[in-house]
């Protein structure tokens, strides 16, 4: 067997389609009839997903009206653009970029890089844990004893309880053969990929990941190797946060990391959601336009109530925070669907009736969304550089995990070029600080990290001092429910569902039993495979645009066929599971 470690996926396992060459070079989702040319779609929230379903509608002919319910001073009409994707630059004359949001981005995420590439970003290696040749040094802190290494394995020889549960649990990836499924897709094996899949998926979607980690028949450690090896991670983020998370959750964020590298833009990624929105494409008839030319220069506001026509036909009325509202061929749904509970009100004009089917409002009131807290500190200089604060620090104290990083030359005179990002947390690490202002924060966070790091404690506290910060808890953002949703055991036909729905009735039947025939569309990270990840975002962005296309009359074009026209092959349509 080929002992050469295989890359990352760049697919979705659950559905390898390739969406990055659906939409390469001069390629379009799909065609529009001459008499839809034009055809206005409302497009509900400017994040990721938003914004690609937005983009490739509009390339293929569609006129794409967003809302966007995110404020900001510096964004298009007052809105901020990019949901997740939440860069912060402080001041016009620095270099640095605060990540609030999506912060890293594997090679493997060809979709994201294809559309980055097209909008003229730069790319960077980011200072992932034991990533070394770009991080200088991994301080892992466990215990009150602190390990410096640069490759996870160096951790080996420093404790021998991380030493035999690092080994029994790289066996067990090996034994249930997560390496071979990363072959498959590198070599497009569809039929042996599913039948892998299917078998992982089967065998582990009831399991946690806590389970796998103590069971015989998982890699069988005991409860204080699990531990050790949750706080040092087996891949980005601290691990032991994610103990109650499906095992299968687990094994797709890995496929999406595991032989790849760690990559950040250089101007910050709300700079994908500035592309999406000024970069000019041409129409079916040839003539460019953007998105920011087609909305007037700024999105809607917030969206209100969205009435869903029982007969698809006559589409959806969208009524916004301004007071108006208008009829639209079709909407698309983005944001996080809790907002559907709280937020937005969705109602159908049938009485008695409803937009979505009682097995997608099930999947929608089942959703589980994680708490994520991020503070950093913006300076004028890596003040960090030869210390062993000089990478990243994974610890078991409340900072939970601290990156640094250099974004080079300033911009102007006095601009600032560095990042201290003093912690960056999930669940229940996140939910400690949520009532603490960023000062607070700010001081409980250097107080460990200097605990640390004492040959750098009397210039970090110096620094913190008088340095900007900058914190976010995304539990706690009025649009927002956590960062990202992550399944639980037993939440795979959720999944399953929402992630069908752009499908409909397309192939004959309802994709989802009972589900309406109407003009709405859910799209998002909600509807994703593997939550959290940028990439499946925009892909669920391009299945909505898709079914959008299809509604209206649309056909993919000569030798590209879409998400939904290979929906019923065998080595694309997604596992069934009991309702």
């Amino acid at each position: 067997m080929d002992s050469t470690p295989p890359p990352a996926c760049d697919l979705q396992v659950d559905f390898p389609f390739d969406y990055a060459a659906h939409v390469a070079g001069d390629r379009r989702v799909g065609r529009l009839p001459e008499t839809a040319l034009g055809t206005p779609v409302a497009v509900i929230g400017a994040g990721g997903s938003g914004l690609a379903a937005a983009y490739e509608l509009m390339r293929a002919g569609c006129r794409p009206v967003l809302y966007e319910a995110e404020r900001s001073e510096d964004g298009p009409g007052g809105r901020r653009l990019g949901g997740r994707m939440y860069s912060r630059r402080l001041d016009p004359a620095d270099s640095a970029v605060v990540e609030l949001g999506c912060m890293r981005f594997p090679d493997s995420a060809r979709l994201l890089r294809q559309y980055a590439d097209a909008f003229g970003m730069h790319w960077e290696p980011f200072r992932e844990n034991y990533a070394k040749g770009t991080t200088p040094v991994t301080v892992w802190d466990v215990d009150g004893k602190r390990y410096p290494v640069e490759e996870i394995t160096d951790l080996h020889d420093l404790d021998d309880g991380f030493r035999r549960g690092h080994t029994r649990w790289r066996q067990a990836l090996t034994r249930i053969g997560l390496q071979q499924v990363q072959r498959d897709v590198a070599a497009r094996d569809l039929a042996s990929l599913r039948a892998r899949w299917t078998r992982l998926v089967r065998e582990y979607e009831q399991w946690t990941f806590y389970r796998f980690l103590r069971d015989p028949d998982g890699a069988g450690l005991t409860h204080d190797q699990a531990r050790l090896l949750g706080t040092a991670g087996v891949g980005p983020a601290a691990w032991d946060s994610f103990f109650d998370l499906s095992m299968v959750e687990v094994l797709r964020l890995l496929l999406c990391t595991e032989g790849g590298t760690q990559y950040y833009p250089r101007e910050g990624i709300s700079a994908l959601a500035e592309g999406f929105w000024t970069h000019r494409s041409p129409s079916p008839g040839g003539r460019p336009t953007s998105l920011e030319e087609i909305n007037g220069g700024a999105p809607r506001p917030a969206v209100t109530v969205v009435e869903v026509e029982e007969d698809r036909d006559r589409g959806v009325v969208v009524h916004s925070a301004d007071g108006r509202a208008e009829r639209f061929a079709a909407a698309v749904f983005t944001p996080q669907l809790h907002l559907l509970e709280t937020n937005v009100e969705l109602r159908s004009t049938a009485p008695g009736r409803s937009p979505l089917g009682p097995r997608l409002w099930r999947a929608v009131r089942r959703l589980s969304y994680w708490p994520s807290s991020k503070t950093a500190l913006v300076l004028d200089r890596p003040f960090w550089e030869g210390t062993s604060l000089d990478g990243v620090t994974l610890t078991d104290r409340l900072p939970r995990a601290a990156y640094t990083v250099d974004y080079g030359p300033p911009r102007g005179e006095g601009g600032r070029r560095a990042v201290l990002d003093l912690s960056f947390t999930w669940a229940q690490d996140a939910v400690k600080v949520s009532p603490s202002g960023p000062r607070d924060r700010v001081r409980l966070f250097v107080r460990d990290l200097a605990r640390i790091h004492p040959d750098v404690a009397p210039e970090l506290a110096r620094r913190a001092d008088t340095a900007e910060a900058v914190t976010i808890s995304w539990e706690s953002e009025p649009h927002f429910r956590g960062l990202c949703r992550f399944s639980r055991p037993g939440e795979a036909p959720y999944v399953r569902d929402l992630f069908a729905h752009f499908m409909k009735d397309f192939a004959g039947k309802p994709a989802v039993p009972g589900e309406p025939r109407n003009a709405l569309f859910l799209a998002g990270d909600d509807t994703s495979w593997s939550p959290g990840w940028l990439d499946h975002a925009l892909a669920s962005g391009i299945n909505a645009a898709w079914g959008v296309l299809r509604l209206l009359g649309g056909r993919h074009e000569p030798g590209n066929p879409g998400p939904g026209d290979v929906w019923d092959d065998p080595d694309y349509t997604p596992l069934a599971f009991d309702p």
